[in-house]
């Protein structure tokens, strides 16, 4: 796990600037703390931090093929290296360490760019070779580990993360518009967006290659799943424990011990069970929870589930401050202003987790494939909910409901004959009424779509399963967008701030081929989410901990923003400097926050928006680090 930078200035061929790669290696040194290296090759400079997890004696990067000719810089793992290097010996391949890289650059060398298509892992991988003076970049399947990207027309620029572009003090910190209404719209940025112009996110499963002709990107991961109608239930559960338990134990391969973070839930449970049935030592679980009784506080149900695996078990209790003192200064990690409350109690838990070890195993993953959201039972029942809505006036009643924002999204979105556009209103966190409302006159063209941005990422994706069932469409779309650069980009960032390597088995590239294989009806089944999951771990797991609750990762702050934070919440998003009053219309958002606080409506994930967007451009637009005591 590591951290990887890089210069090519791919049409003039001056040589790399030695100074800017270093600040842009150094810049990132949290992801890898262990070791740095960078190398000079001619126009090219490749930038490493490393992590040490697997050969930590002899995986230095950047790292050379025999003949120096081709240099990789590398970030993740490929669990399946090992079944890729026996075929490359036998064609005699010579290698001199035991870990993942030298074979990922090896398979390189060997097949071309396609090369990655086999690799089973979670990756951000750069490879340059000096005959053919041609760059080449490439992101995970799903994503797991970002790649940002800056292409002037000369020069190409890229990292882990997107500070190491802005060492380079050529590139401008000018705010996209564009941009900003996909944000608005979902609350993350869909790749290839960020919201600093010229920038650019490397979807998942796609690379670029860099050469005098200039850079271009091309989706690898393109396999349109094909639904097996003629699979049992007893079938789909055999395979599906032998994939499972395999990308387990794959995932466990680390010359350092690794633990797992541990929820309430039946998919944290179930790593947790075949772990310790691959290791011959007691698996380290943490847990992390806040004060009460509410749905974020699933310190007493992972503790039970702790005690029944035989866990080394460490929980935390996390204070209203703690969460608070964090969330501003997170946006320097996440350096996208991802709006997802739970960012700050993950961080907490991460930092009790690298107190111990350097890597762990998540569930995350496992709720967009395999159907684990509430929203996916509209999509499940659309054909039956739909007439219904349209032939009564049950939505509009709905629409007159005080605090009901999630039920009327359902309702507006079950409405929507269009799947695509069904799909939009699910998710649509500011209605396009209320961003024209909210956004200032000249920031955003005149009676633009505002779904236009979004619906041209999103439908390329959707057409490729058109013919799908609509929930096989949904998932497909949810595990490749909002999955990818929302939960997994946060997840990466702030583990990686911890200098700790999260890895999540639910997204085994071999795994997810079976399960996205699976007709809808095995995964939804009833109202019950996630069946045919459920019911084959109810072959290992006890029966409390397969019934109960799902609970998800939640924090108090839907109250804390009618309670304590009321006052401050005000004076972040009301001050006359605050960054959102260049963009947005200060009296819309007191409106919208006095409508919270009165309880009429549940505008919880509106403020968070605009307060993680408040935050995120005081830091990377003004070069301010503000926090919460600022305003008390």
């Amino acid at each position: 796990m590591c951290g990887i930078s890089g210069i090519y200035n791919y049409r003039s061929h001056e040589p790399a600037d030695e100074a800017l790669l270093l600040r842009m290696t150094r810049v990132i040194t949290h992801r890898g703390p262990d070791d740095e290296g960078i190398q000079l090759l001619g126009p090219c400079g490749l930038g490493s931090r490393r992590l040490s997890i697997l050969d930590i004696s002899g995986g230095h990067m950047p790292m050379a093929s025999a003949d120096k000719k081709t240099w990789i810089t590398f970030n993740g793992e490929v669990y399946n290296f090992m079944d890729l290097r026996k075929p490359l010996e036998a064609r005699g391949h010579d290698f001199h360490t035991h870990g993942d890289t030298e074979v990922i650059l090896h398979d390189f060398m060997e097949r071309g760019p396609e090369a990655c298509r086999s690799w089973n892992g979670m990756f951000a991988a750069a490879i340059y070779d000096t005959e053919k003076n041609r760059l080449f970049v490439a992101r995970d399947h799903f994503g797991i580990k970002p790649v940002y990207y800056y292409d002037s027309g000369q020069t190409l620029l890229f990292g882990s993360e997107l500070k190491s572009i802005l060492e380079d003090p050529r590139v401008s910190r000018e705010l996209d518009h564009e941009a900003l209404q996909a944000f608005l719209t979902l609350r993350y940025l869909p790749s290839p967006l960020t919201l600093l112009k010229n920038i650019r996110k490397l979807p998942p499963g796609h690379y670029l290659l860099a050469d005098e002709s200039g850079v271009h990107v091309t989706r690898y991961f393109d396999e349109v799943p094909t639904l097996d109608e003629r699979i049992t239930e007893a079938e789909i559960i055999d395979q599906y424990l032998d994939l499972f338990g395999k990308a387990v134990k794959r995932q466990m391969v680390a010359d350092v011990p690794v633990g797992l973070m541990l929820s309430g839930g039946v998919d944290s449970a179930a790593l947790a069970y075949y772990m310790a049935r691959a290791s011959d030592r007691k698996i380290q679980t943490f847990s992390i929870g806040f004060p009460g009784t509410g749905d974020w506080n699933e310190l007493n149900d992972a503790g039970e589930t702790a005690e029944l695996i035989g866990t080394d078990h460490h929980p935390l209790l996390i204070e209203k401050d703690d969460y608070t003192e964090f969330f501003p200064k997170s946006f320097w990690y996440l350096e996208e202003p991802t709006s997802e409350p739970t960012i700050s109690a993950y961080y907490h838990v991460c930092k009790l987790a690298a107190g111990h070890l350097k890597v762990v195993l998540m569930g995350q993953g496992a709720d967009e494939p395999l159907a684990g959201y509430d929203r996916y039972f509209g999509e499940r029942y659309h054909g039956l909910v739909a007439p219904f809505l349209r032939w009564t006036p049950l939505g509009k009643v709905i629409e007159l409901l005080p605090r009901s924002e999630k039920m009327k999204m359902s309702v507006r979105s079950l409405a929507e004959k269009d799947s695509l556009e069904r799909f939009l209103k699910i998710q649509t966190v500011f209605q396009p009424q209320w961003q024209k409302d909210l956004v200032k006159p000249g920031v955003l063209a005149p009676d633009r779509d505002i779904w236009r941005e979004v619906r041209s990422i999103l439908k390329p994706l959707q057409q490729r399963v058109s013919h799908l069932p609509p929930l096989s469409q949904l998932l497909y779309l949810d595990a490749r967008t909002m999955l990818s650069d929302n939960l997994l980009l946060f997840g990466d960032k702030i583990s990686m701030a911890n200098s700790l390597e999260v890895r999540v088995p639910y997204l085994d590239v071999e795994l997810i081929r079976f399960v996205e294989s699976i007709p809808p009806h095995f995964k939804i089944r009833g109202l019950e989410r996630k069946y045919f999951h459920r019911k084959a771990m109810s072959r290992v797991l006890p029966e409390k901990i397969i019934n109960r609750k799902k609970r998800g990762f939640a924090t108090p702050m839907d109250s804390w923003f009618r309670t304590e934070l009321t006052g401050v919440v005000r004076k972040v998003l009301m001050n006359p400097d605050a960054a959102v009053a260049d963009v947005f219309k200060q009296d819309v958002i007191k409106h919208m926050i006095d409508l919270h606080v009165s309880g009429r409506e549940n505008f919880r994930k509106q403020i968070f928006v605009l307060l993680s967007y408040e935050f995120w451009a005081q830091r990377f637009l003004h070069g301010r680090t503000v926090s919460f005591a600022d305003y008390k």
